[in-house]
């Protein structure tokens, strides 16, 4: 079986039957007063290494412990944006092949799950690069999307890799497994709207 069909059929199993490996907080996604709520936190140890929050945008990168804002092999980006509010979750990981084959000498990407989480629409996708023209690295991403009514929010994991071929990279299964798993920690939460609780949500 080639690498992308175990690969797929690996996260499927995990997220069937794994519980969330962090728990979620809640965070507010901007200075601007809104009732929605993302409802995350970094892995464990990461720390924050770049912020930037306004009305309009918020981010938020983190990295391992042993790792900098210059020298990392893994990121992790919390980004929330009100000029996207409407777009499709599923058409912006699309775009976002679009822009990483500007830079990669190939991508393969793998929908991971599009569909929704407490009523607002998700989409999770994992892109594979081979060699990125930017960094002389393979690169291995997963970015989720969450379409709220406030503000759109993209989220990023990144690791830096020797450059690979095509359903070959140095990577185990495992840990993009607990990728999705923690990406399935994330959720959207609205206090204010009954069809997007945040009360079990908060508990977990």
């Amino acid at each position: 079986m080639p690498f992308s069909s175990r690969l797929i059929l690996s996260v499927a199993s995990t997220l069937a039957l794994t519980s969330l490996l962090v728990a979620c907080t809640s965070t507010p996604t901007s200075t601007e007063v809104t009732s929605e709520m993302l409802l995350a936190k970094p892995p464990l140890d990461w720390q924050l290494v770049y912020q930037m929050n306004n009305i309009s945008t918020r981010l938020s990168e983190f990295v391992p412990p042993d790792e900098t804002n210059t020298e990392w092999t893994s990121r992790l980006s919390l980004e929330s944006f009100k000029g996207l509010v409407g777009s499709d979750p599923v058409e912006t990981l699309l775009s976002e092949v679009t822009h990483d084959q500007q830079d990669c000498n190939f991508v393969q990407h793998f929908n991971l799950f599009s569909g929704f989480e407490n009523g607002f629409p998700v989409s999770v996708r994992l892109f594979l690069c081979g060699e990125s023209t930017n960094s002389g690295k393979g690169e291995i991403k997963m970015a989720k999307a969450i379409a709220g009514n406030d503000y759109f929010y993209l989220l990023k994991l990144l690791k830096q890799i020797e450059p690979f071929e095509p359903n070959q990279p140095d990577f185990a299964r495992e840990e993009i497994a607990a990728w999705s798993t923690y990406f399935r920690s994330i959720s959207l939460c609205d206090g204010n709207k009954p069809e997007h609780p945040c009360s079990d949500r908060e508990s977990e």
